[in-house]
């Protein structure tokens, strides 16, 4: 069997960071929709142009949840929030319960 080499903690800290920027951009357009679909129809009245808009933000959405999800955890390689068919946005690593800030706890 394998033994399986711990990482640094610089190694530890840069995963880490990735994973949490990557969390990031998905809050940020989740967060972002409200405001922008307020926009729109302030400015323009037209179902056409908030529809588009509602895709568009369906898509950035959609992208980025898959850019987060496809992040591997620092520790076992795994991903960080898939586990099997299951998508989980957790703080912990499905796999090996590795903590989102357990580089800022050291």
């Amino acid at each position: 069997m394998e033994s399986e080499s711990q990482p640094t903690p610089t190694e530890l800290a840069t995963g880490l960071v990735l994973i949490r920027r990557r969390r990031w951009y998905l809050w940020v357009a989740i967060l972002i929709y409200l405001p922008a679909l307020k926009l729109t129809m302030m400015l323009s009245s037209s179902t056409k142009v908030a529809l588009s808009v509602v895709a568009i933000w369906l898509l950035i959405s959609f992208s980025l949840a898959f850019y987060a999800a496809l992040v591997r955890c620092p520790r076992c390689g795994n991903y960080f929030h898939m586990h099997g068919p299951t998508l989980l946005f957790l703080r912990k690593c499905l796999h090996c319960q590795l903590h989102l800030c357990a580089d800022r706890q050291t």
